[in-house]
């Protein structure tokens, strides 16, 4: 392999990752597979130790993203494999901080499938020796799966060790500034799908408004894929917690108005807890819970996953 193409592919990976939020999902996966090809005949041609070393760490970058965009596309078990596939690249690379991340990753694919009990495996091991710059990613999520499977003890004292971490975690080298580098918005919105699956409306609902004044205020590329949304789905279901309907139904709105080739997995599965959510209050049966409940169904029948 010549450094010519090497450096080729690396520029194709961080253009990629630069360009990540505004590529549609389905064309982003067309250019990703080119992209992993590319890598993969790379490996198989190079002997040089260091270059191996590299282009295993531009893998398991690459690999970060096609897990996410299989998650988007609703192929749930492809973007698992993906994740897994991307740690153990990083792990080939001597990279613990992209290891790590993909063990997040990969931790979050699990979740929104509804295996909590798994995403849980998948974090806490990592616990006692991640580097600090992954510190409160793990500790996040391993609060979020908590609650879920309704350990709240636990939960609170993961939230309050992940806490510690944002306040003194080194600045996150591993993704240059774009959209897949860990920042405090990013514990803010778990911090909140925490307290809403342990009850908490009020607490939630004030962490789901940081985020969300936390993300608007970026621009695109620098915020994950549908970022405010994924706040606003936070927001509502903890109003509908602290029965708030009127509220719920205010931060609705710019949801359903997202265009549907926009509309991913990712975010149909948030959708469907905030109906769950709706569905199990004691308003369920008032006219403001079923608009809410109506819209929620629109959404979803007019999602990405539908349109394959």
């Amino acid at each position: 392999m010549t450094t010519t193409s090497f450096d080729h592919a690396e520029a194709e990976v961080h253009r990629l990752i630069k360009d990540y939020t505004g590529i549609l999902p389905r064309p982003r996966l067309g250019l990703l597979t080119e992209a992993s090809a590319m890598l993969d005949d790379q490996l198989t041609h190079e002997s040089r130790q260091a270059k191996v070393r590299d282009l295993h760490a531009l893998t398991g970058r690459l690999g970060v993203l096609l897990a996410y965009t299989y998650q988007d596309l609703g192929r749930t078990d492809d973007g698992a494999r993906h994740a897994h596939l991307a740690g153990q690249h990083a792990e080939l690379a001597g990279h613990d901080e992209l290891r790590v991340h993909a063990k997040t990753v990969h931790a979050n694919i699990l979740f929104w499938d509804e295996q909590p009990t798994a995403a849980l495996n998948l974090v806490e091991p990592e616990l006692p020796a991640a580097p600090a710059a992954r510190q409160a990613g793990l500790l996040y999520n391993q609060a979020r799966a908590l609650a879920a499977i309704g350990d709240r003890d636990g939960a609170l004292e993961a939230l309050t060790r992940a806490q510690e971490y944002v306040d003194r975690a080194p600045v996150d080298s591993l993704w240059g500034g774009t959209s897949f580098e860990w920042r405090p918005a990013s514990g803010l919105l778990l911090a909140a799908s925490t307290h809403v699956r342990l009850g908490n409306g009020t607490a939630a609902a004030d962490l789901a408004g940081q985020c969300l004044v936390a993300y608007q205020s970026r621009p695109r590329g620098e915020k994950p894929s549908n970022a405010d949304v994924r706040a606003l789905l936070e927001l509502i279901a903890a109003r509908v917690l602290t029965e708030d309907l009127d509220a719920a139904e205010e931060a609705l709105r710019p949801v359903c108005a997202l265009e549907p080739e926009r509309r991913t997995e990712r975010l149909v599965r948030r959708v469907e807890f905030v109906a769950r959510t709706v569905a199990a209050s004691r308003f369920a049966k008032t006219p403001e819970a079923r608009g809410l409940l109506e819209q929620t169904r629109d959404f979803t029948s007019q999602a990405l996953r539908h349109s394959r």
